[in-house]
């Protein structure tokens, strides 16, 4: 794979552009996990019930509610279960068999999932609030000692679920939010036995997917204190990974406004990838394949500088632009990330809070300006497929992100593009071999303006046949390029992406050379990158120096955005090099090499990406 990038400029009047980065886009459909498609059910979903009222308008912008939260807290379902008169310390199973107490707390979720959409909802228990007559000594008071007791709990109210809906359970469930949250109520050896117990007796009875743990957004310093929090994530994954379906968690970047100045911290892009690969190199460790992700919150969280809940642009925009931002990242991972459900929500108020911040609609159901997060996404439907694409490998941190798809049926290709900077930027477009050889299209950009308010453009045209084939990607934007395309110039073949981890991860550097191996079955690949995360304390002075793939030097290569600038204890890097395919064999061995070796620090994972001819599924 030669790496490049991509570049387009809405301005005309151009005599000689000199571009930042270079895109470079394949005549090649790019499936991973065997899908080539973009499959809206996945990516288009928001937390939340919605209200009835608010249904028509969240189909409007062809978003529907992903995650049913709370069930067991609100209107106090748990709290006031009686005890089973037969059977001490556990719930009364006739409780919710009463068909009014049924309809009481569960008309809503059927509404919603009657409203004309697939029935794609995550139903997850917030799990701190139990009745009194649950003996929670051991654990502040606000979880039962008894875990048998308390997956019961769990069992018997879907079991109302399915009584009241006649079946149409929710397809996931999470046993717990935010355990990790919760440390001085339950630790994670407590947080293990309860999802395996839970996702024992749900399985025994109906066809679900059982999630967990569901972290907070503390992954993103998963690797600090010598990887001690992950330590305590890979010891549930001992217990559970044989019980569980799909491993969740949330995942934020933070708004930090500073006078007339601000600046984003947190998880995208390089530590939510480098998370992700900690997660599947250990259960490809433990049982020779990924584990499905389920990231069941993301986008914008803490706001630090100004009161987060206040009306305010600055807010507005970087609500959208980090749920933006997050679903590039997931569409890369799409190998991984079975779904994305974004921290957004049908409206937010309630009595005492006026709040819209995270809000598509207002309590009238008029749209507010977050509503330009899923307007952006709109036209995308499993008509569009990927086509691969390829950022420059110029050995820096990339600042913009790009994806690509093209529709057939639609006869077009979009070019999109995330913009990490907060500078204008001009980016390179190149079609591989002139596969097309596109001019005028139309670019639809959300960006930010000089009062901090964010503003969407739909489809201003725009020519690159004066500019060298360039764009002006504006600050902190998000755009699409649309050109028309005949269906017949469409890409005639399909690569397939598969990720195979080393055989060892959060491998120490001091006084050695990190070393693992990666094992490949026997074909013909097309292409190969490799995928290599580094945590390195921000209090010494150490750089990541060469790369060898069974002994030879890897220098064709890029390092993903780090969002975690300042105010942190490591630098946790990824860095993607281009691997010749005449390397690759059935066993890779893969070295890492640093400016001084007698610090501290570790490769966290290696992961190689291959690519392989398959029958493509697009019809042309």
């Amino acid at each position: 794979m030669k790496c490049t990038l991509i570049s387009f400029i809405l301005s005309l009047s151009i005599a000689r552009v000199y571009s930042n980065t270079t895109v470079t886009i394949y005549p090649q459909w790019l499936a991973k996990g065997g899908n080539v498609r973009y499959e809206r059910d996945r990516w288009s979903k928001h937390n939340g019930l919605e209200q009835e009222y608010l249904i028509p308008s969240c189909r409007s912008i062809r978003t529907d509610s992903g995650r049913w939260m709370n069930r067991d807290l609100n209107d106090r379902l748990f709290q006031d279960w009686p005890e089973d008169p037969n059977r001490s310390g556990y719930p009364d199973p006739s409780y919710l068999k009463n068909v009014t107490k049924q309809q009481e707390m569960f008309s809503d979720y059927l509404a919603n999932i009657n409203s004309g959409y697939k029935n794609e909802m995550i139903m997850v228990a917030k799990g701190v609030f139990w009745p009194k007559w649950m003996n929670q000594s051991q654990h502040e008071g606000q979880f039962p000692n008894n875990i048998d007791a308390a997956s019961e709990f769990m069992l018997l109210m879907m079991q109302g679920v399915y009584d009241y809906t006649k079946g149409q359970i929710p397809p996931y469930f999470e046993v717990i939010n935010e355990p990790d949250s919760q440390w001085k109520i339950m630790n994670f050896t407590t947080v293990s036995i309860f999802h395996k117990t839970v996702a024992e007796k749900l399985h025994a009875r109906f066809n679900i997917k059982v999630s967990g743990p569901t972290l907070d957004g503390y992954t993103e310093m998963s690797d600090i204190n010598n990887f001690s929090y992950w330590k305590q994530v890979s010891s549930f994954m001992d217990v559970t990974l044989d019980y569980l379906d799909t491993f969740s968690f949330h995942s934020y970047n933070t708004l930090v406004v500073s006078g007339k100045s601000h600046r984003f911290t947190g998880m995208n892009e390089a530590r939510l990838v480098a998370f992700v690969d900690l997660v599947e190199n250990y259960a490809y460790q433990k049982n020779g394949k990924i584990i499905p992700l389920v990231i069941s919150e993301y986008g914008r969280g803490p706001v630090e500088g100004i009161d987060k809940y206040a009306p305010s642009g600055i807010v507005d925009f970087s609500t959208i632009y980090q749920a933006n931002a997050h679903r590039f990242t997931q569409l890369s991972l799409r190998e991984y990330v079975e779904r994305g459900v974004v921290f957004l929500l049908s409206n937010e108020q309630s009595p005492g809070d006026a709040s819209l911040n995270w809000s598509l609609f207002n309590r009238q159901g008029k749209p507010t300006r977050i509503v330009d997060a899923f307007e952006f996404w709109y036209n995308f439907t499993s008509e569009y497929s990927f086509i691969r694409t390829a950022s420059q490998c110029d050995g820096q941190e990339r600042t913009v992100s790009p994806l690509a798809m093209s529709s057939p049926f639609n006869n077009e290709t979009v070019i999109l593009l995330h913009s990490y900077s907060q500078k204008s930027q001009t980016i390179k477009l190149t079609f591989q071999d002139d596969w097309i050889t596109p001019t005028t299209g139309e670019a639809t950009c959300i960006t930010i303006k000089d009062n901090w308010n964010p503003i969407i453009t739909f489809n201003e045209p725009f020519d690159i046949g004066n500019t060298q084939g360039m764009v002006e990607l504006p600050p902190e934007a998000t755009c699409r390029f649309t050109f028309k395309t005949p269906s017949h110039q469409l890409p005639k073949i399909t690569l397939n992406e598969t990720t195979y981890y080393g055989a060892d991860m959060v491998i120490p550097i001091k006084n050695s050379i990190p070393e693992t191996t990666i094992s490949l079955p026997n074909g013909e690949f097309q292409n190969a990158k490799l995928r290599v995360s580094t945590s390195l304390p921000v209090n010494e002075t150490n750089n990541l120096t060469a790369v060898t793939f069974n002994l030879h030097t890897l220098d064709s290569f890029y390092k993903l955005y780090d969002s975690e600038k300042s105010d942190k204890k490591t630098w946790w890097e990824v860095w993607e090099f281009d691997v010749p395919t005449s390397l690759l064999t059935t066993t890779n061995t893969v070295r890492v090499y640093f400016s001084n070796q007698a610090l501290e620090g570790y490769v966290s994972s290696v992961a190689l990406v291959t690519a392989q001819l398959i029958t493509s599924n697009v019809k042309y």
